[in-house]
């Protein structure tokens, strides 16, 4: 997907992204995330660089303890960001051309925005060259395993007949390109979040997706999606295992 293309998708997305972040339990999620971030970066001053910032999430749990600047391409995101996060200086610029000069952050967060991009190598070097000699990198995204976004993937190629063109990277492997861009991992590991979400409300939110007017246009019964989700299913309720990739490093050099 083009940058251009990928821009208009997440302008797109950010009219809605807080409601669907609120039926899919997002801040909850992404807790141990943030606990283990936070761990991370204990005693640093700051300030921190909090690379695709989205919305605010899960960067308003970081506020609070440091000084921090978000950067996202998305005014729409932005706009929303600003609403919560008073305290933080918030940059529209894409990631692969940080306004920011080398060496001049002790640490970076990137949260769920590596898994947007086939190629990552432009985006891991940038965020190497603003960060301080010896300072920190966060980066998680969506696991292979995922058990959410493989649901997505398999309803979106039944119903819609189309990829969603979406990446995303075993623990492993991820660590193994966050080395290539200058890196020394100190931990790579697999964050579990158990979700039930209630049928309905699984349909709600897809229906708040950038493909939502897609959906609504096949007109499915709500028997139509039981069978679709069946191997899911927990009575009313969808349960799926949240899987997230979490890498912490240190810049070398």
């Amino acid at each position: 997907m083009s940058q251009r293309r990928l821009m208009d998708l997440w302008q797109k997305r950010g009219e809605t992204f807080g409601k669907r972040s609120t039926l899919l339990q997002r801040a909850e999620a992404l807790q141990g995330i943030v606990h283990e971030t936070l761990r991370f970066l204990e005693g640093l001053e700051g300030p921190i660089l909090d690379v695709g910032c989205g919305d605010g999430i899960p960067t308003a749990m970081l506020v609070s303890h440091f000084p921090l600047i978000g950067v996202d391409f998305a005014l729409s995101m932005l706009n929303r960001a600003r609403a919560k996060l008073t305290s933080a200086d918030l940059l529209r610029a894409t990631i692969d051309h940080l306004p920011l000069q080398s060496n001049i952050v002790p640490a970076v967060t990137c949260y769920f925005v590596l898994s947007d991009y086939a190629d990552r190598e432009a985006l891991l070097a940038e965020m190497q060259r603003v960060l301080l000699p010896g300072g920190k990198l966060v980066v998680a995204d969506y696991s292979s395993e995922d058990d959410f976004n493989n649901i997505l993937d398999e309803l979106q190629k039944k119903v819609l007949g189309k990829d969603r063109y979406m990446f995303r990277l075993d623990p492993g492997s991820l660590s193994r390109e966050v080395e290539q861009a200058g890196f020394e991992v100190g931990t790579f590991r697999e964050l579990h979040y158990t979700l039930r979400i209630q049928l309905d409300t699984f349909i709600s939110q897809l229906y708040l997706s950038s493909v939502g007017a897609q959906y609504r246009e096949k007109q499915l019964t709500h028997s139509q999606w039981r069978r679709l989700l069946e191997d899911k299913l927990e009575g009313p309720d969808i349960v799926v295992t949240r899987r997230f990739a979490l890498v912490l490093a240190t810049k070398t050099g």
